[in-house]
């Protein structure tokens, strides 16, 4: 009998040391635009972080553990975005996947550098969260990057000596970072500015405004640095002014919206793009066959960014030591695979990606040429 009682103490010993382990899930939050103007870039971020949740959960989790996400609206507006960020913190995430514009990180980067939560932006690329200490990293490197390059392929492989640009004040953390960089090296190599109009993302006036005014000063090419909506409706406005007007724009309106509202005004735009639709890579065309059968739409560059950026970011989760931040392991390690090539981080956590130039024919952005 004492036997017996010891063994019987043993057991519910150890039923109760089972029932006080940690068997919560990993919870990751969600922080994009998921409704107006900017639906394109953060339905698709979060589509692709979704595949990539759906894809880790269906191979056991993390330590056993399911992985679950808190997604937030932050309807592209700056308090929205600071109350969401807030809530994701009190919800205890791990991490935050998101933004996908510059103003709202810029807005919301001192709550998870308070929270000590990291946060992983997804297709942000302003210069004013370079080279910082923070919380903050992301899968793109600044504009000051991107800007440089395509000031550098429009003035010496296209002979594009004189531009005028129309840039949306809505993400000015953004569009003016990306304007300022392109202006100064393309008048660097010799080029003209003819003239730089602003207008706001849903101000309609302004937007025909400043259409208005850059058509009065000919140029080279008009670069259109907006979202894909506000990209289309301003080619609209220029092309049926000046039909062979030749038009570029920043890559933030490289997606499918951009074609789908621009139609035939967008044709023979050029697009900086962080992807290679044409890809052939077996590992891409797995995960556009996976996201287009589970989202039934394309994931563009935001998707794929965002599936990239949740792999790793659950990768490392489960790989951290026990005393290590999920910050400072990201960093150490440095290097990530991903589709379309690896994803390598500086000491800032500012991340580097491939570019392509593409133009739109018939209806497809076709890659011209890597940058």
């Amino acid at each position: 009998m004492k036997v017996f009682r010891s063994l019987l103490m043993l057991g519910l010993l150890s039923m109760g040391m089972a029932g006080c382990e940690d068997n919560s899930a990993i919870t990751l939050g969600f922080l994009g635009g998921l409704s107006g103007r900017a639906t394109d870039l953060g339905g698709t971020a979060r589509n692709g972080m979704q595949l990539a949740v759906e894809e880790v959960n269906a191979k056991g989790g993390i330590h056993g553990k399911s992985v679950e996400m808190i997604i937030k609206d932050d309807k592209q507006d700056p308090e929205t975005a600071r109350q969401a960020t807030q809530e994701l913190v009190r919800a205890g995430v791990n991490a935050i996947i998101g933004p996908v514009t510059s103003t709202i990180a810029v807005s919301v980067a001192d709550i998870v550098n308070d929270a000590g939560i990291l946060m992983l932006g997804v297709t942000v690329t302003t210069n004013e969260l370079s080279d910082i200490n923070d919380q903050f990293i992301r899968m793109l490197s600044p504009t000051s990057v991107y800007a440089d390059t395509f000031a550098r392929y429009l003035f010496s492989d296209r002979k594009i000596h004189s531009y005028a640009v129309i840039y949306d004040l809505g993400n000015r953390a953004y569009t003016e970072s990306w304007v300022s960089d392109f202006s100064r090296r393309f008048k660097a190599l010799g080029g003209i500015e003819t003239a730089a109009e602003t207008f706001t993302s849903g101000d309609t006036d302004s937007l025909m405004l400043s259409a208005q005014k850059v058509l009065a000063q000919p140029c080279d090419m008009v670069i259109l640095v907006a979202n894909s909506v506000d990209a289309a409706m301003l080619a609209k406005l220029v092309r049926e002014a000046k039909p062979d007007q030749a038009l570029s724009t920043s890559e933030w309106a490289g997606t499918e919206r951009l074609i789908e509202l621009g139609g035939r005004y967008v044709e023979g735009a050029l697009v900086q793009q962080y992807l290679d639709r044409e890809s052939q890579d077996a590992d891409f065309q797995n995960f556009r066959e996976a996201f287009v059968r589970r989202f039934n739409q394309e994931p563009g560059f935001a998707g794929m960014l965002a599936y990239n950026g949740t792999h790793l970011v659950l990768k490392s989760i489960q790989e951290k030591g026990p005393d290590q931040t999920l910050r400072d392991y990201i960093l150490d390690k440095s290097v990530f695979p991903g589709i379309q090539g690896p994803t390598r981080f500086n000491k800032f956590g500012d991340a580097s990606a491939k570019t392509y130039v593409t133009e739109i024919r018939e209806g497809r952005f076709k890659v011209i040429k890597q940058l």
